[in-house]
């Protein structure tokens, strides 16, 4: 069974599931650029929970594939160590590894003698001065000293073995990378210690740092220890700092529906919509972090198998986000089941809808009012003041939700407590958009890999040279457009097309793309010209689609206007040219048998009906034809099968849903002139008579049938 008790960092870019993995890559680069450090420090800030331990180990990972022999990292673990000699002492202990196990004996000894001689010159790091190599050498320095001497050698003056380490290193071609990490478990007299140190004996050529850190937390550790300082004290010791960037919320969110699915499943088809309400209104706006996440991965992963199956979803999400990020909140519900519970008493009719909020808010700071009483009423449907009869407690009980009185206690048995391309790819993309080749090959590869969404990286692609297309030389634009058509089936798919309430795709994307690769630069006459040759080797589906959008640029609905010269595609004496090269891919496609397999099918026979001048003719006896053939059937039925997503005001109350709601759709009726629906429908009752269907098929079809007839009885 997977152990989903677990908050532990990032380790790969596999894991990675809040997009760190482009900065973590280009800190790493930063660090590998750099020639000739002399105690150089990277310092990486954020605060607790952003992910600073997750990147440190992403830059880890990205160092070691880019493999550059001339670089030894390690990791110094401040955190093992408590007091500021032991700090020190480990500091140096730790950079003797480093440096004896690569240089051996150039270093042999050196290390030792320098940790000797700083032991020796008072308070161990109790000042910056007492650190530095000019320090004066003092009395041995009480306990410390008893393990100094055992594990540090007499030795020379040292001032002179400072300076033959630095020598050394100097001269070596390899660089040295300390990470320290988790800085901020230590005491602010021990995280200053260790900074303190880097500035001092660390500060040596060919090494540098990697520190992570709450810089907010450091600094005011600073202020209190040396007031006078201020962020100087950082800044002489720091010469680079990075921010951890935010995770998306999407990210965030995406995380957050991973976890619940994978430790508890997922809801019902007819529960998802008020399970995602419930998220985006209660959880989400808690989640700001990743360890966010893992807190609430970690919350559920115990409390969840208590109660699987004795309760409801959404209402258990919702009241595990409370209990975790609202106490006050969580208790008072606990303790106001008869207030809470039912669909609505004698007693309500005469309160007002706000005053019914005021026991619950008493412990809820001021600025989580709203989004406590939005909670409550995503939960409770007694407090949205809405007048639920009595018949929605039988609903309600079947899914056993927190409202219902009998699984009220069940909820409280338990209470214990995740785009763009990079900026040489983009450059690559704009240098060698005549490059056919090089084009199709990184297209091809986008389609290939696939997101924490789902989706391919074929949008982000098209998107960003939408964004760049003036970058684009014209004398490049026709390579470009033409390398595009001849792949635009081949990467147009469905898992790159939005949902709901979104609507863009490829093929969209391609129509903004050109557009904004030829506007205002060619004249209608070149545009003519460059279309006409790129539409040469374009597949069906792109092909069709595009002539599609050239015409209505001419012959726009009723009621639209026709574009200006400047917005049309082609000029328009040039139509018949283009919709006679689609009829004649159509035709080639209906014979050989590729057209009824296309996944724009519905599409194409329409387009193929108005490219002949609205004679649906051709296209009935093409489609007739098909009618004797199981395959064909099903091939024109999933054609004309959609979805449609409507949104509600969540079955009832005042508070509307936040998603959409699917249903089945079909794109035929009575006047259909593609194919002859009686004849269409006949065929498809007689295969299902016959038993020509198999068992997936058979669904697909009746479902069909069914929302056909629904679409029927509705009122004209």
């Amino acid at each position: 069974m997977t152990n989903y008790f677990n908050d532990s960092p990032i380790e790969t870019a596999d894991d990675d599931r809040y997009g760190f993995t482009p900065f973590a890559e280009a800190l790493s680069k930063s660090i590998l650029g750099i020639r000739n450090p002399i105690g150089t420090t990277f310092a990486l800030n954020g605060p607790w929970g952003a992910g600073k331990s997750s990147v440190v180990n992403l830059v880890r990972s990205s160092l070691r594939k880019r493999d550059d022999p001339r670089l030894v990292a390690t990791e110094f673990k401040c955190w093992w160590y408590r007091g500021e000699e032991a700090l020190a002492l480990a500091f140096l202990q730790n950079l003797n590894a480093i440096l004896g196990t690569t240089l051996k004996d150039k270093v042999k000894g050196l290390v030792p003698q320098i940790g000797r001689g700083i032991l020796q010159a008072g308070p161990v790091i109790g000042t910056a001065a007492a650190l530095t190599p000019m320090g004066p050498v003092g009395t041995v320095v009480g306990g410390a000293m008893g393990f100094a001497s055992r594990f540090f050698p007499d030795g020379e003056p040292l001032e002179e073995t400072f300076q033959k380490l630095a020598s050394i290193l100097e001269a070596q071609d390899r660089r040295f990378l300390v990470v320290i990490d988790d800085l901020d478990r230590l005491s602010a007299e021990e995280a200053l210690a260790v900074f303190r140190l880097i500035k001092s004996v660390g500060r040596l050529p060919n090494v540098m740092y990697l520190v992570v850190f709450d810089r907010q937390l450091a600094e005011q550790a600073v202020k209190e220890k040396y007031p006078s300082e201020g962020p100087h004290f950082l800044e002489k010791i720091i010469q680079a700092s990075f921010e951890i960037p935010s995770p998306l919320p999407d990210d965030l969110n995406y995380a957050v529906l991973s976890t619940i699915s994978e430790i508890c499943g997922e809801p019902a088809e007819d529960r998802m919509t008020r399970f995602m309400n419930i998220f985006y209104d209660v959880l989400a706006p808690y989640i700001s972090s990743p360890r966010h996440v893992a807190r609430f991965q970690n919350a559920i992963s115990v409390t969840w198998p208590a109660i699987a199956g004795e309760v409801d979803l959404g209402d258990f999400v919702g009241l595990e986000t409370i209990r975790l990020y609202e106490p006050g909140l969580f208790f008072a519900i606990k303790a106001n089941k008869g207030l809470l519970c039912g669909s609505r008493q004698d007693g309500d009719a005469g309160r007002d809808v706000e005053s019914r909020f005021d026991v619950f808010l008493k412990n809820v700071p001021e600025i989580s009012h709203e989004l406590a009483k939005t909670t409550l009423q995503r939960l409770f449907p007694r407090l949205e003041g809405a007048g639920y009869g009595h018949g929605w407690l039988d609903i309600w009980g079947a899914e056993r939700r927190v409202c219902v009185e009998a699984h009220f206690d069940t909820y409280f048995r338990l209470s214990l407590s995740e785009e763009t391309l990079s900026s040489q790819l983009l450059a690559d993309l704009i240098r060698k958009a005549d490059d056919r080749e090089f084009v199709q090959e990184k297209f091809r590869s986008a389609a290939k890999i696939e997101h924490r969404t789902g989706k391919s990286q074929v949008p982000i692609f098209l998107d960003e040279l939408i964004t760049h297309a003036k970058h684009i030389d014209a004398d490049k634009v026709e390579a470009l457009i033409t390398s595009l058509f001849e792949i635009h089936d081949e990467i147009d798919m469905e898992r790159d097309a939005g949902r709901g309430m979104s609507f863009e795709n490829t093929t969209l994307r391609y129509h903004w793309l050109i557009r904004r690769l030829t506007h205002k630069r060619f004249s209608i006459e070149e545009r003519t010209k460059i279309y006409l040759s790129a539409t040469e080797t374009a597949p069906l589906g792109w092909l069709v689609d595009f002539v599609a959008s050239a015409d209505s640029d001419h012959v726009p609905r009723e009621d639209q206007r026709p574009s200006r010269e400047e917005e049309c595609l082609v000029e328009k004496e040039a139509l018949p040219l283009f919709k006679e090269r689609a009829v004649k891919a159509i035709r080639l496609a209906a014979s050989n048998g590729s057209l009824i397999t296309h996944s724009d099918l519905l599409s194409i026979l329409y387009r193929w009906k108005e490219f002949l001048d609205d004679n649906s003719e051709e296209v009935r006896q093409w489609t007739e034809s098909k009618l004797r053939e199981t395959t064909s059937l099903v091939a024109l039925v999933r054609a004309m099968t959609g979805t449609r997503w409507s949104v509600g005001m969540g079955g009832f109350g005042m508070l509307g849903d936040r998603v959409g709601i699917c249903s089945t759709t079909v794109r035929i009726d009575e006047n259909t002139e593609i194919i002859d629906p009686q004849t269409f429908r006949k065929a498809l009752e007689e295969a299902i008579d016959r038993d020509q269907f198999n068992e997936t098929d058979q669904e697909l079809v009746v479902r069909f049938l069914e929302a056909w007839d629904h679409q029927k009885s509705k009122p004209k």
